[in-house]
């Protein structure tokens, strides 16, 4: 569990009193929490994919976010609330699947658009590899991957920003897949051509 306060890849997250770990599955039942999580979610990947789906796409739903809860596949970053200290509120997320033994993919990554720049996607990305690091790593050697959906009719601006980010913590693309293969009920959402992009990172 990273707390704020913890020296992460240099610096510590701007978020008070953070905390990141797998939330606990009591969590999944909580509809304050699931909806605000759901919500950050949409508002954050309305901007990453913007143009990428047609109009009315949602990321996610409340049902999808209390399921990854049951499973324990999703970490969240969250603080205290203001009003009580009992309640937490939710300020980032991203999903960890095992895919193999020394294999893990990374997904649903988002943060809080009024939380950007404070320093909790670095450690949401830090405790996840950690993750993988620990979990992944029984020969010594962890593979972290992740995908990255890419119009390919037009420059995303925030997509461009995105693999710059993950080109500088070290992930490398190694080649791509079918989204329609994936995804069947998502592809026909498409607004136009893309490229599913697949980015790894060797974890020693």
């Amino acid at each position: 569990m990273a707390q704020n306060g913890d020296v992460v890849n240099g610096s510590p997250s701007k978020a008070s009193n953070l905390t990141i770990e797998f939330p606990h599955i009591s969590l999944a039942e909580d509809e304050g929490f699931t909806t605000a999580l759901t919500e950050l979610v949409n508002a954050g990947y309305s901007e990453a994919e913007a143009g990428i789906f047609k109009p009315g796409y949602l990321r996610t739903s409340a049902s999808e976010i209390a399921s990854f809860i049951k499973t324990g596949i999703l970490v969240v970053a969250s603080a205290p609330s203001p009003e009580t200290t009992s309640k937490r509120i939710p300020l980032g997320c991203i999903s960890i699947k095992k895919l193999a033994e020394n294999r893990a993919e990374l997904g649903l990554f988002a943060v809080a658009i009024e939380q950007r720049g404070s320093g909790i996607g670095r450690d949401l990305m830090d405790w996840a590899e950690k993750w993988c690091l620990d979990n992944c790593g029984g020969s010594g050697v962890a593979i972290a991957q992740l995908d990255l959906l890419v119009p390919t009719h037009f420059t995303h601006t925030f997509k461009v920003r995105l693999e710059l980010w993950y080109t500088k913590r070290g992930y490398s693309l190694t080649g791509s897949r079918d989204f329609a293969l994936d995804y069947p009920s998502l592809a026909p959402q498409l607004a136009g051509p893309t490229e599913y992009r697949v980015y790894e990172k060797t974890l020693v």
